[in-house]
Order: C-alpha cells, then sequence, then structure tokens
C-alpha cells in the first residue's frame, strides 16, 4: 500500500484513539484499521513511531481497539490532577482518591487485571465503603512514627468533611459521598472506561476493558495507588 495511504490510515488510527466508547466491532473503518496494525509489520512500525513521538504507549486489540497510554513526559498527557481542578477546591483530593479507589474496588487482586475476560461489576456503595475503611485505619494510624504524606492526609480529610448520605434519599447531592462518587463514575463514563449499569446500592459501573488497561498503567507507576490499596484491606468485619 503507498505512504500516502499509510499516512491517512495512521490518522485514522489517531483519530479511533482519541474515540474511547467505540470499538472496531461497532465500526468497519476502526475494525479495517486494527486488522492492518495487527497483519501489516511495516505499518505497525509506522503507526507505533508516530504514537512514540506524541509520547503515547499504544495497545491494538481485536476487540478492545486502541488504547493510548500518555507517558508522564507527554505533552498530551492528561493526569487526575488536570480532571479535579474543575472541581470545587474542598473536593479536588477527594476526586483524586475517589478515582484510585474505583480502580480498586474494580480490581481487588492484581491478577484480575491480566484476565481480559473478567467482567469488572461494582457500586458506588461499595466505594463509598472502601473509602470509609481507609478514612478509618488512616485515623488510627495518625500519632504513630513515620513519615506523613501531607496530600494523603489532605484526601482523607475532604473524604470524612462530606455528608453522610440520607437514608433512602431520592436524589444525590455532590456533597455528600455516594454523590460524589457517582460524579466521578459519570465523568470515567463520559470518558470511555465506564458503563453505567443499574441504580443498585447508590449505582451500578462495569469497566470496560479501556480501564483495565488504564488501571495496568496506575499499579505499575502510581505510589498513591499502592497506599491506597493497602488501607482499604482493611478487615470489612472487623467492629
Amino acid at each position: 500500500m503507498s505512504a500516502n495511504n499509510d499516512s491517512v490510515d495512521v490518522g485514522r488510527m489517531l483519530a479511533w484513539a482519541g474515540r474511547p466508547r467505540e470499538t472496531p466491532g461497532r465500526h468497519d473503518d476502526y475494525h479495517r484499521v486494527v486488522a492492518r496494525y495487527r497483519n501489516e509489520p511495516d505499518f505497525a512500525a509506522t503507526v507505533d513511531a508516530v504514537f512514540t513521538g506524541a509520547g503515547l504507549y499504544l495497545l491494538v486489540d481485536d476487540r478492545d481497539g486502541i488504547v493510548a497510554t500518555a507517558n508522564a513526559d507527554s505533552p498530551l498527557r492528561v493526569t487526575a490532577s488536570d480532571v479535579v481542578k474543575r472541581a470545587q477546591p474542598a473536593h479536588r483530593a477527594a476526586i483524586g482518591a475517589v478515582i484510585l479507589t474505583i480502580a480498586r474496588t474494580a480490581y481487588p487482586d492484581a491478577a484480575m487485571l491480566d484476565d481480559p475476560d473478567r467482567v469488572a461489576v461494582f457500586t458506588t456503595q461499595s466505594v463509598v465503603d472502601a473509602l470509609d475503611r481507609a478514612v478509618q485505619a488512616h485515623a488510627e494510624a495518625t500519632g504513630e512514627d513515620g513519615p506523613v504524606d501531607d496530600d494523603l492526609v489532605e484526601a482523607w480529610r475532604q473524604w470524612a468533611g462530606l455528608q453522610i448520605a440520607r437514608p433512602n434519599a431520592r436524589r444525590r447531592s455532590a456533597n455528600d459521598r455516594p454523590g460524589l462518587v457517582n460524579r466521578v463514575c459519570r465523568m470515567l463514563t463520559d470518558a470511555g472506561y465506564l458503563t453505567a449499569r443499574g441504580d443498585t446500592d447508590g449505582g451500578t459501573w462495569l469497566a470496560r476493558p479501556r480501564f483495565r488497561h488504564a488501571v495496568t498503567v496506575l499499579c505499575e507507576d502510581s505510589d498513591l495507588y499502592a497506599i491506597v490499596n493497602q488501607l482499604t484491606d482493611v478487615d470489612e468485619d472487623r467492629p
């Protein structure tokens, strides 16, 4: 195929990478360029070079499609901090903690990230419960010898400052804990990471394959995720 056609299809790869809610199974053009990448080594090398130049790590799967993850020095990188800047100052650190805890709740065992057939479903209440346990564990650890992570302290402080939802409340406020979790889940849904499945326990959410790939990267390079994972392992049945 000509260099001109290669350039056009590299552009199509970039375009589809920017549409995270779509899959190759739903679009012939998407399926076509994914098949080219998987079956034509020279074309794949050209695509990899372009994405690498933009600071993007590329994963291409027949079923899941194109998942592009920005490296730390990529000009296209969008961090959790960038996302939460648009939130109320009183909620910014808590939103970061919610995102990390959603990841941990969807994939409580790292081995689950290696299973492409796992259906990761979680509820709003399960995320709220995990964060409540983390705050409790942090409070119990306060005063013990050891380094203090100011960012983590602020995240727990903001979460603890949110209202506890009224039982059987018909409407959720962003100022209560389930309301904030739902707000973050809707944001992740809009970005193509989650799918809303129902209203059980405040909301039921399905993690899409794109989220699994993102969490894999998160586990590899996030110290904060490791801390959240440790704290939320507190025994749920503990009085």
